[in-house]
């Protein structure tokens, strides 16, 4: 290829990895704390993917290690400050993307004369939170942002269109009577008029219900109200309202400790709440109410399921009732609680007056839960929340309502000050985000942090969970959900974004991208998987109130009375009728999404994806679209881009990485045969095997680095065929990978020759451990990975096998799960002897059981002459790849040591003695 890209090359990839787990933690001025976004790829990661896509690969060692040095700088998220002595390096950077970009328009020249323009175009046909174009924007590029979601829409006017074409609208703070002061540097206007007319925004909403949210005394004020859902009692004779809780902390820290009690009444006619502190605490605050789906009542002892609850909801009779309130101080710091009083509850009695006066939010939510892997919306419309009206409480319905007003307001109050229209649109629309924060804060779903004395957003994974006990916040306070430090998110984002580089955005499907945008340089995309995030569903939490502050601003945009669900390229199983046809959605726009990709793409153009799929199933559907869609797979990265502690990947086997998927126009016309083409194969990812085993790449990475350059060997040929003249498939393909990736890696756990004296069952238990660790694994990965191996699936999950399967999860089972496994290591009646694994689990129980002698005995009947030092290196290469602490690690650590001196055995066993004569 003579185009051939740096990201086509090699890659830093230690240290994008490490700047991209590092940026999860940033907050400041960072794109997603101007509204919440799901899956978002870090800045850091699409940086080094914009620069290594559009840079030429070096020609020589010395041209590498300069731009591999560059990027290492450039992905530091403190580069981005002004007065950082490496900000000038996204200038050279900037400078080389243009100068690559030149050489190929000459090389274009006479081919395309009308294609001629300055910068290299760049689009993310599913743009989401805008992290990529803003990317693109930041290094130079001519930058196309598109998504079908409104609220996405939105979020990139935010991000990447109004910090950029204000940039060069600067201002500097007043020093004496009207000079500016030169010792400070000038900032975006954008911003300073942001905060001026959310002041605005603020007095006016302070003023008409300022009211709602009375204080204990004037020098406090009132952080949040804490609320109970009220179920009666299943006991007809008591029928009593229980408080339906969980816990009762209200602050659970190290040197603090505040909690609530519930109890009943004297009469035990209702209940009570006291409030206690520290030693105080006589009682388990983490026992609350509910728990296990089962409700217990404090009156009469009365349990009650989870069924009954969901049918008192359904009917409209859970209730609410107002416990407690958080105030802060203006003279001390620190929380202070207190119990609901008369005043608090005079407040909320005139919320609802007000409330009854205003039109509720619009919408209906589905019921439907996507998937069985997305629960959606779905969750609290078990309990009757059916509409999003349903979402927010009287206070909070007016509150936000005022302040929507407010917003809208300002558009016409900016205007008549002779104000551009456009720069009036660029402020609404960053007061009508900060608004969706202050909601996300302020509904009957929002929760309370207890370690951190601090409110929580509804969302704390890709859906709204049924929250009981609820805390409401105060947006016209000070502190912690409040309008102004919501502001101030937004606000900090246009400061840290301002360069004068906009983007176009653009609503509207992946599918149709031809006739919206001009011929491009570059696709680079982090598309939606399957059933991962239901963008639709969620985000009409923010949508309903979007569209009453913008939707004279964007008003195609919302148009609708929720966000548009039918074309939207996700597996939605309700939606499409059933799982299959949903997949089969799924699967066949995103074929089309690349097929349009690649329409608009220039001959020499280039594509990124990327994938963060942790099951081979979803890879098999991804290169399939591409290769359907006229691509071919030229490399693959994988990059370190996820928060260790995210809520969703916890105790399963998800990727630590992304991977970058690297495209080209399909060129070839000719068919290949398997026999010619798997020389090749093995070649080509020898050699990227090994620079990824450099680059510090393992476990599961490692296996889904090497599908992009197995892809790139097969795509060299029209299709590659068996010999019977069948096609091979991109599953037998993965399948060979997997073979081969797993000697590759042996060779060096085990190292080098010694592992080819390890049996298929050994081999598979090492790799998995290597692999996957103890995480749980769909079934549909683990059968692909035995057949690779040489080994049966069925007997792997047998009763004496290494794994255990339950529905369609599987777990690697270790020698403690073995402990009672009958037989175990033990030869066959024929005289076969038994995997290897299975003697080393047996043997290392026994030593940790005490029992010498047996183990002696046991090694004499179940290995061959040398056999022992074969089953120390297997455990050996095992403790290699467990990390320290783990259990299994230490036993074999332990194990290693005390085998060196073990008695002499005092059995035979005849069935082995005779499998030894055999050799």
């Amino acid at each position: 290829m003579s185009d051939r890209r740096l990201i086509e090359d090699s890659l830093p990839l230690a240290e994008i990895s490490e700047q991209s787990a590092r940026e999860k933690y940033i907050r400041k001025g960072h794109i997603s704390t101007l509204h919440l976004w799901w899956a978002r790829r870090p800045l850091a990661a699409c940086r080094a993917a914009v620069y290594a896509a559009m840079v030429d690969a070096p020609k020589t060692k010395e041209e590498r290690q300069r731009q591999h040095e560059l990027l290492k700088k450039i992905v530091d998220w403190d580069v981005l400050e002004p007065t950082h002595p490496d900000h000038g390096l996204l200038k050279v950077a900037a400078d080389d993307i243009t100068k690559a970009h030149a050489a190929r328009l000459a090389r274009r020249k006479g081919k395309d004369s009308t294609d001629a323009h300055e910068h290299p175009r760049v689009l993310d046909p599913f743009a989401g939170g805008g992290a990529i174009p803003l990317e693109a924007q930041r290094l130079g590029c001519e930058t196309f942002g598109n998504d079908l979601n409104p609220v996405a829409h939105v979020i990139e006017l935010g991000s990447i269109y109004y910090p950029q074409r204000f940039a060069e609208d600067v201002v500097r703070p007043k020093k004496d009577g009207d000079l500016p002061n030169i010792d400070v540097p000038a900032e975006p206007r954008l911003a300073v008029e942001v905060e001026r007319w959310a002041n605005w925004v603020q007095q006016r909403v302070a003023k008409e219900i300022g009211s709602l949210y009375p204080s204990s005394g004037p020098d406090r004020e009132v952080l949040g109200y804490f609320w109970v859902r009220q179920v009666h009692c299943s006991n007809p004779a008591c029928r009593v309202l229980i408080p339906v809780v969980n816990q009762t902390w209200l602050a659970n820290k190290a040197n603090r400790k505040i909690a609530y009690r519930i109890k009943s009444n004297a009469k035990r006619t209702g209940v009570e709440y006291s409030l206690h502190y520290d030693e105080d605490i006589d009682f388990d605050p983490k026992t609350g109410t509910y728990g296990e789906n089962k409700l217990l009542c404090p009156c009469c002892g009365e349990v009650t399921d989870g069924k009954y609850m969901r049918a008192e909801g359904m009917a409209g009779k859970i209730e609410q009732d107002l416990v407690l309130v958080c105030e802060v101080s203006t003279k001390q710091q620190g929380r202070f609680y207190r119990l609901a009083t008369e005043a608090d509850r005079k407040a909320w009695r005139k919320a609802e007056e007000l409330a009854a006066k205003i039109k509720p939010v619009e919408g209906d939510v589905t019921p439907d839960r996507p998937s069985g892997n997305a629960r959606g919306l779905s969750a609290v419309t078990r309990y009757g929340m059916s509409k999003f009206a349903d979402f927010f409480n009287a206070r909070q319905t007016v509150t936000l309502d005022a302040f929507a007003r407010a917003i809208r307001a300002t558009r016409d109050e900016i205007a008549k000050t002779g104000e551009d229209l456009a720069f009036a649109d660029a402020v609404a629309c960053y007061l009508a985000l900060a608004l969706d924060r202050i909601a996300n804060q302020c509904s009957t779903v929002s929760r309370w942090h207890n370690s951190g004395e601090k409110i929580e957003g509804v969302y704390s994974k890709q859906a709204v969970a049924m929250v009981w006990d609820y805390v409401e916040s105060n947006p016209i306070g000070s502190k912690t959900a409040s309008w102004s430090g919501a502001v101030e998110w937004g606000t900090e984002v246009i400061r840290k974004n301002s360069f004068p580089n906009p983007a176009r955005v653009l609503m509207g499907s992946a599918t149709e991208l031809a006739s919206r945008f001009p011929r491009l340089d570059a696709v680079i995309t982090d598309p939606p998987y399957y059933d991962s995030v239901p963008y639709s569903d969620i985000s009409d939490f923010f949508y309903v109130w979007l569209r009453r502050t913008l939707g004279d601003v964007v008003p195609d945009a919302f148009s609708g009375p929720l966000t548009p669900k039918r074309r939207e390229i996700i597996q939605h199983n309700p939606r499409h009728g059933g799982e299959a046809k949903a997949r089969a959605f799924y699967e066949s726009e995103m074929t089309k999404a690349f097929e349009e990709a690649g329409r608009t793409l220039a001959d020499d153009g280039i594509i990124v994806v990327m994938f963060a799929h942790k099951t081979t199933a979803a890879w098999e559907t991804l290169l399939t679209s591409l290769l359907a869609a006229g691509l071919v797979v030229t490399a693959s990265w994988p990059v370190d881009t996820e928060m260790g502690a995210r809520t969703g990947a916890q105790g399963a086997a998800s990727l630590a990485s992304s991977v970058f998927i690297v495209c080209r126009k399909r060129a070839a016309h000719d068919e290949g045969f398997i026999d010619d083409v798997e020389p090749a194969l093995k070649a080509r990812l020898h050699e990227r095997l090994d620079y990824f085993w450099t680059q510090g790449i393992r476990g599961a990475d490692f296996f889904m680095s090497a599908i992009g350059p197995a892809i790139e060997v097969f795509g060299t040929h029209k299709r590659v065929l068996k010999l019977s003249g069948e096609e091979v498939s991109i599953a037998e393909l993965l399948n060979k990978v997997r073979g081969i990736v797993a000697d590759y890696a042996l060779q060096r756990i085990v190292q080098g020759a010694a592992a080819g004296d390890v049996d298929d069952a050994s081999r598979f238990y090492v790799i998995w451990r290597w692999a996957f660790g103890a995480s749980v694994v769909e079934s549909g990965e683990a059968i692909h990975m035995a057949q690779s191996m040489g080994c049966e699936f069925s007997e792997l999950v047998s009763d004496r096998g290494v794994l255990t399967k339950t529905g369609d999860k599987v777990t690697l089972k270790g020698p403690l799960d073995r402990k009672k496994a009958k037989g175990l290591g033990e030869p066959a009646p024929t005289g076969t002897l038994a995997p290897l694994i299975d003697v080393l689990h047996r043997a290392a129980n026994l030593w940790a059981a005490g029992e010498r002698q047996d183990l002696a005995d046991f090694l004499a009947m179940a290995l061959l002459p040398g056999g022992i030092d074969r089953m120390q290196r297997l455990a050996q290469s095992i403790v290699d790849v467990l990390p320290p602490g783990d259990k299994e690690r230490s036993l074999y650590e332990n194990f290693l040591v005390g085998a060196r001196s073990l008695p002499a055995p005092t059995k035979k066993d005849e069935a082995a003695e005779r499998q030894r004569k055999l050799f």
